[in-house]
């Protein structure tokens, strides 16, 4: 029977056999060599090969499958880097930038439930801004390396999510370069990312869908977001000297989609009306709330956006439980 598998597998056109390798889970594509003598090492020829390793994964299994692999590109690369495999990480960015890789997603083990780590991550090696035909980066719980000189950003970047990930010190502007170095940007998730500098404009031309997540705000802005549908902004807390709040909401004034965690403001806590600007969402289809219902300014700001927004068809709103409300 496997004779008859085998035989049925090659006798189809090489590209189509490449093609079932790439669809298959790592493992599966690695067990395809037990089928015949010249399925034997098929696996290590294939170009565009997913490289996704489950978690637990022994660091020199990984050290030995790109070694094998010399199908030249690799079409993305998956895996949680754990304290055993960290300093092995490096040497896969080096390789990966070399064969042209389309998606990156390295993550640290997460304990349950989710906390905030105060431990520090691993700083990802400076080849990882070589790779410039990401599609796709995921990055959680890391320390960035500085940009290096004559960064050339990532020409077709479309999905950028970032976790939890440590900016370097004394490098203004580095987050604001990565977002401006891709003109491609479609989909941008930034979850409490550490910038110790601070003043960084998220705006890309491209931008379709925003995620922005962060205990406070330490000088973010929303510049220019001309084709932005989709918004989720979660903010805890923004300073009295900080951007005011209703500049952030004209910067997404043409957004289809909107989630709002309504955060705590030092001026609206002291009586000082929000100064709402005169914009309307008129896009706006669906509109999701989390506010504070003892707290009259962000009830205030609730109705503002409702009467500001004519085309609404759904609604949900729900009770901020960390702003003290009963």
């Amino acid at each position: 029977m496997e004779a008859s598998v085998a035989g049925l597998f090659s006798s189809l056109p090489e590209e189509h056999q490449d093609e079932i390798l790439r669809r298959l889970p790592l493992p599966d594509a690695v067990r395809t060599s037990a089928l015949s003598r010249a399925w034997r090492r098929r696996w290590e020829s294939v170009p565009g090969l997913a490289l996704s390793f489950p978690n637990g994964t022994p660091p020199g299994v990984v050290d030995g499958v790109l070694l094998c692999h010399t199908g030249g590109a690799v079409s993305s690369f998956a895996f949680i880097v754990d304290n055993a495999s960290a300093s092995h990480a490096g040497r896969w960015l080096v390789a990966l930038s070399r064969r042209g890789v389309q998606s990156i997603d390295l993550r640290r083990p997460r304990p349950y439930p989710r906390i905030l780590s105060r431990r520090r991550p691993p700083t990802l090696h400076s080849s990882i801004f070589s790779c410039a035909h990401l599609v796709s980066l995921h990055l959680q719980e890391f320390c960035l390396p500085p940009l290096p000189v004559g960064f050339a950003g990532f020409p077709v970047l479309e999905d950028l999510y970032l976790s939890e990930i440590k900016l370097p010190p004394n490098r203004e502007g580095q987050l604001q370069a990565i977002i401006h170095g891709s003109p491609l940007l479609r989909v941008l998730y930034l979850e409490y990312v550490q910038d110790p500098v601070g003043g960084c404009v998220i705006q890309a031309p491209n931008l379709h869908s925003l995620t922005f997540i962060s205990s406070e705000n330490k000088g973010w802005r929303f510049g220019e977001l001309p084709c932005l549908d989709a918004c989720i902004c979660y903010v805890d807390e923004y300073d009295e000297d900080e951007q005011d709040f209703g500049e952030l909401l004209a910067r997404v004034a043409q957004v289809e989609e909107l989630t709002l965690h309504l955060p705590w403001c030092t001026e609206w806590e002291n009586g000082v009306n929000v100064h709402m600007a005169p914009f309307t969402f008129y896009n706006l289809k669906s509109l999701e709330l989390s506010i504070a219902f003892d707290c009259m300014s962000q009830m205030l700001v609730m109705f503002s956006l409702l009467k500001s927004s004519p085309n609404l068809d759904k609604l949900k709103v729900q009770r901020n439980l960390n702003m003290g409300s009963s």
